[in-house]
């Protein structure tokens, strides 16, 4: 679909919220039309029915009660189509109470029947309401929801270019995910996006007593979300004369309620905030602070005394604890006074903030690092609130979940998604600093009834160790992303606690989830909505799509084919600090290059193969490293990180593939070297793609970064050094 040709939006106003339809077609009045639809909540039927001036039919494979198989369903639909009816239905995937499988690649083709031509029009329409499916009560009806009373009640329907039956269906669902996109994107441009700072302050002043931020760090530790406004304008009034003059402060904090109100503070102040690693070298992070103006990294007596931290020259440390000493009364009464009372636009005014908008820069986010030099991700308070306007649509996450928060705010997801998403909707968040203490989390998730986990295969190694089978039975959704999820490891997980991790996709360029997949939904038939497919990354997120390039041509290839994959949408970022031709290198038409190959599958999902730098061409082939790795993890029967595979150069190939491994891991798993080179093999894997044991190299400890995450420069350093190779 060309989703450049999407027109102005025709704004209807039903039963009290705004919609805006982006018309492309209409529906003709006359004879048969399919309409499909992403799966939505029966009250945003009313939504759809509000812009079309024909009466639809909907027929949905997953409704509650049909206690029918999807051949019956499939009839009912052709029957339907033959009327001349208009016939909605949802872009699902079926598993039949028998185990077959019913993705929408299945059944859509056979829509077509000697009674229903192959040209017959099938129209993609995405529903999207701003703030998540908002309580509906039925078609028609309306109640808007008590916990968001300040977020306006407003939704997008959006109309794409109808295709005929004969369409793959893999085209239907890419086209509902650019539809989306497209909305998404308009919506920031129109200035319909507000700034998360603005959006905390109106949130605090209809839920001000609702519970919000908790850490274990003591009586402090557990805020409100109206007390925690109190503490962030407290902070900002002691801050002010220090950082009146900066454009960007850092901070160096764990993951605390400390770090959330400080962020918070720097956020309403209007100032750029810029966390940095404490699991990096003190080097790393001032190489990082060097590429931007700041003077000022604010933190806490009690964390520079476990991780001390010098900014370096030109540039000052403000402990918090020595900062509010001395706090007076009258002092927390008039931040208190204006957190309760103050009229906001006033409030707004008094602290610069009155015209913080979409476009501005909300953080400087460093990269990992792992392919090269940190690079100062810009993202603005657009890219955020759109990304979490996107997962809490796209997932269902309300005001009633509790996050279970361990991600450092240095990384863009708990940045975005653990700092902002709470505060934005006013939902809670517990936080942990420490993602590798798996007893600790598993208690917390316990104690607070965590419902949301979301962490990295890496720490949750930890936690399926040392947490209890029953400390994670409040939760509904465990999302793995950064790194790949072992299948072995999510089905351990699974065994011990009973809920079964799923895996996302996304990086700090995309602020910054694009794909998810959720758990599956038991229907009461005893079928199942499958929406999680293992070994993928999940289907796009509201708002985000996707293209597959031809990586050395550079052109646009059948999504179903292996390439580099690019990601658009109103989440990614403006560009790197200070590298416009970076930022242009990796920025084409709005859509981020990844780095990442991969396709999509039947089901719409996206599967990443590896990195296009993760890649060894051997003999003219290209080896794919990452998988590689799994396999041979895989036939080690283990969920540990036991060994990174690497290439390094070769005269004769060009290029050979080498092994590091762990041996007080390995040698209790395999015989010797030569039996586990025998069950790679035995894989069926391409001979060129197997190492000989001669380029297996035991190594004290695989290099990775704080996020656990595959350290991909120290480990090609570490190869070339153990195999004595030069670059």
């Amino acid at each position: 679909m060309n989703t450049s040709s999407l027109v102005s939006p025709k704004t209807l106003i039903w039963a009290g919220t705004r919609l805006k339809h982006h018309f492309l077609a209409e529906l003709p009045e006359k004879g048969p039309v399919l309409v499909v639809l992403e799966r939505v909540t029966p009250g945003e039927r009313g939504w759809v029915e509000c812009g079309v001036k024909r009466n639809l039919t909907w027929l949905v494979a997953s409704e509650e009660g049909m206690g029918q198989t999807m051949p019956v369903w499939l009839e009912r639909v052709r029957h339907a189509l033959h009327c001349g009816q208009a016939v909605v239905v949802h872009a699902e995937d079926i598993r039949e109470a028998d185990g077959s499988d019913w993705p929408m690649a299945r059944w859509l083709p056979l829509v077509v029947a000697e009674n229903v031509p192959v040209s017959t029009p099938v129209h993609p329409v995405r529903v999207v309401p701003h703030w998540g499916h908002i309580e509906l009560d039925g078609p028609g009806t309306w109640t808007a929801r008590t916990d968001m009373p300040h977020l306006p009640l407003q939704a997008d329907i959006g109309w794409g270019t109808p295709f005929s039956l004969a369409t793959r269906p893999l085209e239907v669902r890419i086209a509902l995910d650019r539809i989306g996109m497209q909305m998404a994107i308009e919506r920031e441009k129109a200035g319909e996006i507000m700034s998360a700072p603005r959006l905390m302050l109106r949130q605090a002043r209809k839920q001000f007593n609702a519970p919000c931020l908790f850490d274990k760090s003591g009586p402090n530790g557990r805020q409100s979300i109206g007390r925690a406004l109190t503490a962030m304008l407290l902070i900002a009034d002691k801050l002010k004369p220090l950082v009146e003059n900066q454009p960007m402060v850092g901070v160096w904090l764990p993951t605390s309620t400390a770090s959330a109100l400080v962020n918070g503070a720097l956020g309403l102040m209007g100032k750029v905030s810029i966390n940095l690693n404490y699991s990096a070298a003190e080097a790393v992070n001032r190489a990082c602070l060097d590429q931007t103006p700041t003077k000022i990294v604010i933190s806490a007596k009690r964390f520079t005394a476990k991780m001390p931290f010098d900014p370096g020259p030109g540039r000052k440390l403000i402990l918090l604890d020595e900062l509010l000493a001395g706090t007076t009364g009258l002092q927390k009464a008039w931040a208190f006074l204006r957190a309760r009372l103050a009229p906001i636009a006033w409030l707004e005014k008094k602290l610069g903030i009155a015209n913080q908008g979409s476009g501005d820069l909300a953080t400087l986010i460093f990269s990992s690092g792992s392919t090269g030099q940190p690079k100062g991700v810009e993202l603005t308070w657009g890219n955020l609130v759109s990304n979490i306007q996107s997962l809490i649509h796209h997932a269902d996450i309300t005001p009633r979940d509790t996050l279970l928060a361990c991600l450092p705010f240095f990384h863009s997801f708990g940045y975005t998604i653990t700092l902002w998403a709470p505060l934005v909707q006013g939902m809670r968040a517990a936080y942990h600093p420490d993602p590798r203490q798996g007893r600790e989390i598993g208690e917390m998730c316990r104690e607070e009834k965590c419902t949301v986990f979301l962490s990295t295969a890496t720490f949750l190694r930890f936690s399926l160790k040392r947490a209890e089978p029953g400390d994670f039975a409040s939760l509904k959704y465990l999302v793995c992303g950064a790194e790949k999820l072992p299948v072995s490891l999510a089905e351990d997980f699974a065994a011990k606690f009973g809920i079964r991790p799923v895996e996302g996709y996304g990086c700090t360029e995309l602020s910054p989830v694009s794909n998810i997949n959720l758990p599956n939904i038991p229907l009461p038939d005893g079928r199942v909505l499958v929406r999680d497919v293992p070994g993928t990354v999940g289907r796009m997120l509201t708002g985000c799509a996707a293209r597959i390039e031809d990586p050395e041509a550079l052109r646009d290839i059948d999504p179903a084919l292996q390439g580099m994959v690019l990601i658009g949408g109103a989440n990614v970022m403006r560009g790197y600090w200070g590298q416009p031709k970076k930022s242009k290198d990796v920025i084409s038409n709005g859509y981020y290059r990844t780095g990442d190959v991969g396709h999509f599958d039947d089901h719409g999902h996206l599967t990443l193969t590896g990195r296009l730098s993760r890649f060894a061409k051997c003999g003219g082939e290209m080896v794919p490293l990452e998988r590689l790795e799994e396999l041979l993890h895989e036939v080690l029967a283990t969920t540990e990180r036991a060994c990174a595979v690497a290439c390094v150069p070769d005269s004769s190939r060009g290029e050979r593939v080498v092994v590091l491994y762990l041996k007080p891991m390995v040698d209790p798993l395999v015989p010797g070297l030569s039996d586990w080179v025998k069950k790679l093999a035995a894989t069926g894997i391409p001979a060129l793609w197997v190492p000989s044991a001669r380029d297996f190299f035991v190594v004290d400890e695989i290099p990775t970064l704080g996020s656990g995450k595959l350290d991909l420069q120290g480990l090609r350093k570490a190869a070339l050094e153990i195999t004595g190779t030069s670059p």
